[in-house]
Order: structure tokens, then sequence, then C-alpha cells
């Protein structure tokens, strides 16, 4: 079993279901390659897996947003483009269980990039109905188009939960 440090949730009542989710995290496979270095998987308790593009991703991005956050040892501010994560989730069908009421809020998404660094938010918090967090695949980082797309997370203060290089997109239910 491997040993990993989840960080910085959109909100304190996020917090609490770390504790619930790690166990189940844990068994997450490794992410395996995509079909080539400008594609992202989307696989997990889906309908069907599909893999996009991130030239496809560009096509659709908003307009350019400025995302500010903190590091060890600097403030940083940069420009970003790209397209809101609960826009790309809602392309996927769920395996939800008939007669649970709103079973997709035990859900949960994890972002991992091609040399595997992994960051975890609830369907919940990317929901717009619910937590509206406003965690985006830019594109376009400072004008520069990207192989693979970075996860942003504008709300944070920190940049923690930026993962760059996308390659997966795992979505999981988790026990309660």
């Amino acid at each position: 079993m491997q040993s990993i440090r989840l960080r910085g949730f959109c909100g304190p009542r996020l917090r609490r279901t770390v504790e619930c989710v790690t166990s189940s995290f844990a068994g997450i496979p490794t992410p395996r390659t995509p079909l080539s270095e400008d594609q992202v998987l989307v696989t997990g308790d889906i309908a069907d897996d599909w893999v996009f593009r991130t030239s496809h991703l560009d096509a659709h991005a908003r307009e350019p947003v400025n995302v500010q956050y903190r590091t060890t040892r600097v403030r940083e501010v940069h420009q970003v483009r790209g397209v809101p994560l609960h826009e790309v989730l809602a392309k996927v069908t769920l395996r939800t269980s008939e007669g649970s009421k709103m079973d997709r809020l035990s859900f949960v998404v994890v972002a991992s990039s091609a040399d595997g660094y992994r960051v975890l938010l609830s369907w919940a918090e990317v929901d717009p109905e619910f937590g509206a967090c406003s965690a985006m695949l830019a594109t376009r980082y400072n004008g520069r188009q990207l192989t693979r797309p970075t996860l942003v997370t504008p709300q944070d203060g920190r940049a923690s939960r930026y993962v760059r290089d996308v390659a997966r997109l795992e979505i999981t239910r988790f026990g309660i």
C-alpha cells in the first residue's frame, strides 16, 4: 500500500472527507499511459472510458483569467485559459445506484499527471449546483499552449492542487 498526502481542499468540511477517502483512494490503480502525449484518459466508475485531445479542449476554452497563489518563496500571478472541469465532467455518465438519493455526491475525481502526481476533488465541490469550485483544465498558461492540460484551482491560495501535464481523470466512488 502506498502512502498518499492530500492537501488543500476548497472548504473545511471537505477535510473530514479525507479520512473516509484515504483508504479507498490508495486502491486506485497507477495511471496507464494515454494513447499519445496530447491526450487525456477519462475513466473509472463511468459508463464509458473516453480520451480527449488538448487541442479539442483548447478549441472550447474560455477567456483568459488571472490566477494568483503563494509558493514557499513568492506570490505568483499567471494568466490561464481553459475549460471549467465541471463542463468536461458533464460529458460522462456516472455509474450511480438506482434509488440512492444524490448518489453522485459519493464520487471523487482524481487528476493524475504523467509523472504520477495526484490530486483529489470531490464531485460535490466541482458540481456547480453544490460547491461550484472554479477548477479548470487550462490549455494555455501565460499564452503558451500546453501539450496536456494543467488542472488549476484558482480559488486556492496555494498551487498544491495544480496538476501539470494531466494524463488521466479517474472518477471513482468512495464508501461512507
